[in-house]
């Protein structure tokens, strides 16, 4: 019984944390990228996001080394994002459907 409890602790812990992550994610993406992504990744300035065919990974690289061939804000990395913070960013992003 004790050994089930500890399970369930666990468990609990890894749900809570991934949902707090999961949130983190969305919070950065309305307060810094929706303005030129929108709000749900339909694009407005910037292009739609919303089923986008890039991995997290590559979002991650996108956000925190930019990339040349892109247009600003992306050739530069983000201003002020953890690597952390651009994991997150990337995982609400590859969620979109």
């Amino acid at each position: 019984m004790k050994g089930k409890t500890c399970i369930l602790a666990l468990v609990a812990t890894f749900l809570f944390s991934s949902m707090a992550w999961a949130q983190e994610g969305e919070s950065i993406y309305k307060s810094r990228c929706a303005m030129c992504h929108g709000a749900n990744g339909e694009g407005k300035v910037g292009p739609a996001l919303k089923g986008t065919k890039l991995s997290e990974d590559d979002i991650v690289n996108l956000l925190s080394k930019g990339q040349d061939d892109k247009k600003m804000p992306h050739k530069k990395p983000v201003s002020g994002l953890s690597g952390d913070q651009a994991k997150a960013v990337a995982h609400y992003v590859a969620s979109m459907k």
